[in-house]
């Protein structure tokens, strides 16, 4: 317990994806679904990571350091707090691609997805979903391996390091790998787990998971320009590269993004007149109190 407790105090950042993934899951996903999601996810993250350490499949050889973290959680030689993780990125990464992949409408001041079960449970999502956490990733992972600079801490080493900042880039590789089988393992899961009526929804919902993505990244950069002010840091280290890699790839996450959620709005067919795009609930609770 007291290793939890410790892991929960030092990950600050990790508790803040987790928490806003038990924000916005239930409000697209129903509880239910939510809650497989973060199970399987957490699972199927820490296997990846489990098989890597010792198979160098499918991120390519890197070893965590344990023994520097004494008083924290650790799984088999994983940190369960990077399992966790996948499961959060990984449904902001679903729900991501099912706002790109639309169709999207405005209502009242709002925007909805018209997106059916069936889309939503398409090879289409599931590769989109894959891509979207990879394309973070690539913003991420050289500035996490620079952790023992910062709060992160000294976690880990790629062995033999890459082409990318040091990062293998067989790690996005295993990155698309393993996000693509947890966004495949729920569709496919789903087909014994009903839908359920969502318990809350969130205004602007399609956009939240985005917004999510997009976060991330930009504390990566807030995260490398203080990186580039630490004399610890030393003067080889390049983060004048980092940086501009991370906002050359952020500015294109946002540019493609804006570019999909235009389309996403053409593909809604025009409202007949008289008919409402609100979800169910909300369109019944209007009409009662007018």
């Amino acid at each position: 317990m007291d290793a939890l407790v410790a892991t929960i105090v030092n990950r600050p950042y990790v508790i803040a994806v987790v928490v806003t993934f038990w924000i916005l899951a239930p409000a697209q996903l129903g509880w239910r679904r939510a809650g497989f999601w973060f199970v399987s996810g957490t699972a199927i993250g820490w296997l990846m990571e489990f098989s890597s350490t010792r198979t160098h499949f499918p991120f390519g050889g890197y070893l965590y350091h344990p023994d520097r973290f004494p008083d924290e959680l650790w799984i088999g030689g994983v940190p369960p707090f990077a399992s966790v993780s996948f499961a959060a990125l990984t449904f902001f990464g679903y729900s991501a691609a099912v706002t790109l992949l639309g169709p999207l409408r405005r209502t009242d001041g709002d925007v909805v997805s018209l997106a059916t079960e069936r889309q939503r449970q398409s090879m289409g999502v599931a590769v989109l979903a894959a891509i979207l956490p990879t394309w973070l990733d690539t913003i991420v992972d050289p500035v996490t391996h620079l952790g023992r600079y910062w709060v992160l801490g000294d976690l880990y080493h790629y062995d033999p390091t890459g082409l990318h900042f040091d990062v293998p880039l067989v790690n996005y590789a295993g990155w698309l790998f393993t996000c693509f089988v947890i966004t495949r393992t729920n569709q496919l899961a789903w087909r014994s787990l009903p839908p359920q009526p969502p318990p809350y929804r969130l205004p602007m919902q399609p956009f939240w998971s985005l917004g999510s993505l997009v976060g991330n990244m930009l504390f990566m950069l807030l995260v490398t320009v203080w990186l580039m002010r630490n004399p610890a840091v030393p003067e080889e280290t390049p983060l004048g590269g980092i940086l501009l890699s991370g906002v050359l790839l952020t500015l294109a996450f946002v540019v493609f993004t804006a570019i999909m959620v235009r389309r996403a709005f053409a593909r809604a067919a025009p409202v007949p007149a008289g008919v409402t795009t609100l979800p169910r609930r909300e369109a019944e609770r209007r009409t009662r109190q007018s």
